[in-house]
């Protein structure tokens, strides 16, 4: 994924690091926060976890990146979420069928609630 995108989506809400623990702390608008910890390179990034993260705001934010990066969200003991209907074609036959695409916080917060 282009680390541009996860410059451009998080780095303006970035308020703290740890570039030991490739931490990445970020604080939204409606008060929310998370922990993502990835490896950024110049130019990628194979993957990041969110973790301790809020409802609103900061899922929109994922979103927003998975769009910009052309990425599937793969929350644990939930369907794969899309960006796009398009990046169904590309997930492995055991996740295409469950995956949904979602907008933003309020789909997701939604489909959190039931997995």
């Amino acid at each position: 994924m282009p680390s541009a995108a996860f410059h451009a989506v998080f780095g303006p809400h970035v308020d703290r690091m740890e570039p030991d623990y490739h931490l990445w702390h970020v604080r939204v608008s409606d008060g929310g926060e998370a922990d993502l910890y990835a490896t950024v390179t110049p130019e990628t990034l194979n993957g990041f976890v969110i973790s301790r993260f809020s409802a609103g705001v900061v899922l929109d934010l994922v979103m927003e990146f998975a769009r910009q990066a052309d990425a599937v969200v793969l929350p644990p003991g939930c369907p794969a979420l899309l960006a796009a209907e398009t990046q169904r074609r590309h997930l492995p036959d055991e996740f295409q069928r469950e995956a949904v695409t979602v907008a933003g916080s309020g789909d997701i917060e939604g489909i959190f609630s039931t997995c």
